[in-house]
């Protein structure tokens, strides 16, 4: 039990009539009287106050959630003792997970049923508990709350950016995905494989008029293709320390793990097969090829645990699991980080083997407060020596990516915000100019 505000108050009102009382000894009976009232009053309202099991809680919450988007979770909440009571309730949640309110609080008359609702934003992928829900409790007229735990557990998963997926899937039925940074999928008379019949305009290739149609139509008609579906599309994501680093209050694996989230997605629906590893100095997951999007739950419970670890990445034991895992010709993007042409040599070496057989695409991400101090105006600038190291870097980066390009490794080179809609833009345009 914990003192409410109106104690305190009451308690605290006794201090004048004793003040009063050394100048009229009346004032000090009067004040005698009062406390014993209180304390009357006090222990027939601890007698009085609900019990736990007359305050019926129950929390409902999904079993998993988006990175950085506010989830709704619900208190049903009911009285079931015959006073008027006031109940605040707050959550015990893990560091990584801010709630919005931190305490919901309400009023029940006897027997009413009511619901709250708080946010919950989680900061972090993986796994967390929800076990305790803390109550206080106070009656209409109460001096005192009834405080205890409730034991509630619930496991709740955080996924990566899910929302992100309901978002490109409305902006494509729409058509409004490449006006928001995403190529359009379907490129009308692109491709190889037919698609569809339609009247022709002007700028169309005379090769694609379908001339039976147009006979019987009186109308040109020309075939409408698409790019080829049933390729494969690999992804490897480096977890160890070359993208342990933080950009944007999120770590740099979190963006490689929406990019390929949103890659999965988008390749599922253009009827392409699928397959993610991740590594360290160890395989840390592996999916094999799967195909159509009713499997997004399967790419997305591969990613969502994923978390970098601060060991050097073993590339050659990557590689040659992906040579064991993948025969067939695919596109192979390697999300990693470069650093300089010495320390990139195996990753480099490896990538031009699979050249060979496969379409590779190194991912890299840039870092833009390292740009930002290379940019700045030498007479601007605080600190020289933060600048040339800065340009060394970038320098040494440069080399390294060069290098890559030169052995007929592909480059995607962009800033953390700026990998997802580059990243389906560069598989939408290998698709369109058939390099699988």
């Amino acid at each position: 039990m914990l003192p409410s505000l109106r104690l305190i108050i009451m308690v605290m009102a006794a201090a004048p009539l004793f003040l009063a009382g050394t100048l009229y000894d009346v004032f000090v009976g009067v004040g005698v009287v009062y406390i014993i009232f209180l304390a009357l009053y006090t222990v027939f309202d601890v007698l009085l106050l609900p019990k736990r099991p007359q305050i019926m809680i129950k929390r409902i919450s999904p079993d998993r959630i988006s990175l950085g988007y506010p989830t709704p979770i619900i208190f049903k909440v009911q009285n079931r003792c015959r006073r008027q009571v006031e109940v605040r309730l707050a959550e015990d949640v893990p560091d990584t997970i801010d709630v919005t309110p931190k305490e919901c609080h309400t009023i029940l008359r006897p027997s009413e049923r009511q619901t709250l609702e708080y946010r919950l934003v989680a900061h972090k992928r993986g796994r967390y508990a929800l076990c305790y829900i803390y109550v206080r409790i106070l009656p209409a007229m109460g001096l005192l709350y009834r405080q205890f735990k409730l034991e509630s557990p619930a496991e709740i998963c955080v996924f990566p950016n899910l929302m992100d997926l309901r978002r490109y899937e409305l902006l494509a039925r729409r058509g409004l995905s490449y006006e928001q940074g995403l190529a359009k999928l379907r490129r009308i008379g692109q491709g190889s494989e037919f698609e569809s019949l339609r009247h022709y305009v002007n700028g169309d290739e005379m090769s694609r008029i379908e001339w039976k149609t147009t006979a019987k139509r009186a109308g040109l008609i020309v075939k409408n293709y698409e790019p080829e579906k049933q390729q494969n599309i690999l992804v490897a994501i480096d977890v160890g320390r070359a993208t342990a680093g933080e950009f944007g209050g999120l770590s740099r694996v979190d963006y490689l793990v929406n990019a390929t989230l949103m890659l999965a997605y988008v390749a599922l629906r253009q009827k392409d097969w699928f397959s993610m590893i991740a590594f360290s100095d160890r395989i840390e997951s592996y999916l094999p090829p799967v195909n159509g999007l009713r499997n997004i739950d399967r790419i997305a419970r591969a990613l969502f645990e994923l978390q970098p670890r601060l060991v050097e990445s073993d590339y050659g034991a990557a590689c040659r699991f992906l040579g064991l895992k993948n025969r067939k010709r695919s596109l192979l993007c390697m999300m990693t980080d470069v650093v300089d042409c010495d320390a990139s040599n195996v990753i480099i070496a490896y990538m031009a083997r699979f050249a060979r057989y496969h379409l590779p695409l190194a991912i890299t991400l840039s870092n833009p407060e390292i740009q930002n101090i290379a940019k700045e105006p030498l007479a601007q600038c605080d600190d020289p020596y933060a600048k040339a190291a800065a340009l060394d870097t970038l320098a040494a980066r440069e080399e390294a990516l060069v290098s890559m390009r030169q052995k007929g490794i592909a480059v995607l080179d962009v800033s953390p915000n700026q990998l997802t809609p580059e990243l389906i833009n560069r598989y939408t345009m290998i698709k369109s100019m058939h390099k699988l």
